[in-house]
């Protein structure tokens, strides 16, 4: 009987600290109550507080990151590392929000970042911004991805694409940017 229960237990233990995901299926999908968004495919989903983080072949290979409504001292990204990690104020411009990323980033220890083209986009109807941008994650791997985002009432809202160089970034580049041009803004 206590051969039984010892993997029962162990199992029990490995579920409470398991994340949990939830299916995205194709179609239109609402983001925070404040836009939708159309994907050809479906997606892992996992939510962490004003973030929901989107994968097909898993987290570490390639994520979408939408980040829902920062607010005055809202931080982007939970774990630090290296130094304190920046907070969002709502009257940065959106060169100031792209360097609040690039800082994040390097908080949690990703080196070797490199933006790229950023410029003007629209997010739905709203105006917003987008950069491309490159780095190494702290297991060594050379990531690509792209960032557009947005400000509605003061709130800063992002996504986030992201993938390992090799084979995952391409891989779901192009259903990642068909989320982006899908932006309806709510009313």
């Amino acid at each position: 009987m206590k051969t039984r229960s010892l993997p029962m237990a162990i199992v029990a233990a490995l579920l409470a600290g398991c994340t949990y995901y939830s299916l995205v299926q194709a179609g239109k999908t609402d983001i925070a109550g404040v836009y939708t968004v159309d994907t050809s495919i479906r997606w892992n989903k996992v939510t962490d507080r004003h973030t929901e983080l989107w994968t097909v072949d898993g987290l570490g290979l390639q994520q979408i990151r939408f980040v829902n409504g920062l607010s005055d001292g809202d931080k982007l990204f939970a774990q630090e590392k290296k130094g304190e990690m920046p907070t969002y104020k709502s009257d940065m411009s959106f060169l100031e929000v792209q360097e609040f990323i690039e800082t994040s980033a390097i908080v949690t220890g990703v080196t070797e970042i490199k933006t790229t083209g950023f410029r003007p986009e629209k997010f739905g109807s709203l105006d917003g911004f987008r950069a491309e941008f490159s780095y190494t994650a702290e297991d060594g791997l050379l990531r690509d991805g792209f960032v557009v985002g947005t400000k509605k009432d003061k709130k800063l809202y992002l996504i986030i694409y992201d993938g390992a160089r090799l084979h995952y970034y391409p891989k779901h580049k192009v259903d990642a940017e068909g989320i982006v041009h899908s932006i309806q803004i709510k009313k």
